[in-house]
């Protein structure tokens, strides 16, 4: 009976000395794939950083309403600034914020790689909508955010509004939080699809009281709009504008509060 005994722990050992040398040879296989992948990466790596073939060649700004020569400004400097680099050396993401940095009147600043050798930079500038007159005039964009450097002709077009208060941390925050400018906004947004009225071009926009709401138009005649219903009374507007009876240097102002439109004469 001692014999069978044993042989079973002869058996035992066996297995498990097998065992352990099948672990080993498959560590030592895995080990043996895993250097030769890093080599094979650290190869290829080298080969594409140093490679002429993905060294950066082109810049393409798209999306933008800058000045051309702001564009060219942007491909000149990420061009010089990375010469002889390989693209897969280039952080877009730092490339996009010092971007957001230098023109800080940009927005959604994306800078992609297009292999082998360009990135594409898309880059929106903030349009300065309105102004608002407090202190001084602030330019700002549908957002109400600040504009700090507009070009004085870009705004020529751009209505002036009243009745809109900005504080010291509005300043600091380079943003206007306020009731009155979001209701301004609603009510420029809904003349630019009010086409008859916006073709008349926007003076100004008076919300010092907002159930009282005002605009001017460019030819000066007020349009006395309520705080409601701006589609409803617009519509109204444009029906009028298009009367050709119209004299319209012989009108002061068009009240739209009461449904009907009431024209009061100079």
């Amino acid at each position: 009976m001692s014999k069978p005994k044993k042989n079973k722990k002869t058996s035992l050992a066996s297995i498990a000395k097998n065992a352990r040398e099948a672990i080993l040879r498959r560590a030592i296989n895995i080990l043996v794939l895993a250097i030769f992948l890093a080599v094979v990466f650290l190869l290829g790596k080298a080969y594409i950083y140093r490679s002429d073939y993905f060294k950066l060649r082109k810049v393409e700004v798209k999306e933008t309403l800058m000045d051309p020569r702001c564009v060219n400004e942007i491909r000149s400097r990420i061009l010089n600034a990375n010469k002889n680099k390989s693209v897969f050396q280039i952080d877009l993401k730092e490339m996009a914020n010092v971007l957001r940095r230098t023109y800080k009147d940009s927005k959604d600043v994306y800078v992609t790689l297009e292999l082998p050798d360009k990135l594409v930079v898309s880059l929106k500038v903030r349009r300065a909508v309105l102004q608002v007159r407090a202190d001084k005039l602030y330019p700002v964009d549908e957002e109400g955010v600040i504009l700090p450097a507009v070009d004085i002709l870009a705004l020529k077009w751009v209505p002036v509004v009243d009745g809109v208060q900005v504080s010291a941390e509005d300043r600091r925050r380079m943003i206007i939080d306020s009731r009155n400018l979001r209701a301004s906004m609603v009510l420029l947004r809904a003349i630019a699809n009010a086409k008859p009225v916006a073709d008349q071009g926007i003076e100004s926009i008076d919300v010092k009281d907002l159930g009282n709401i005002a605009f001017y138009l460019r030819n000066g005649i007020e349009v006395r709009i309520g705080g409601e219903d701006f589609k409803e009374r617009l519509n109204v507007l444009a029906k009028t504008l298009k009367d050709p009876r119209l004299i319209m240097e012989r009108i002061k102002y068009i009240d739209l509060r009461f449904g009907d439109a009431v024209i009061g004469p100079k």
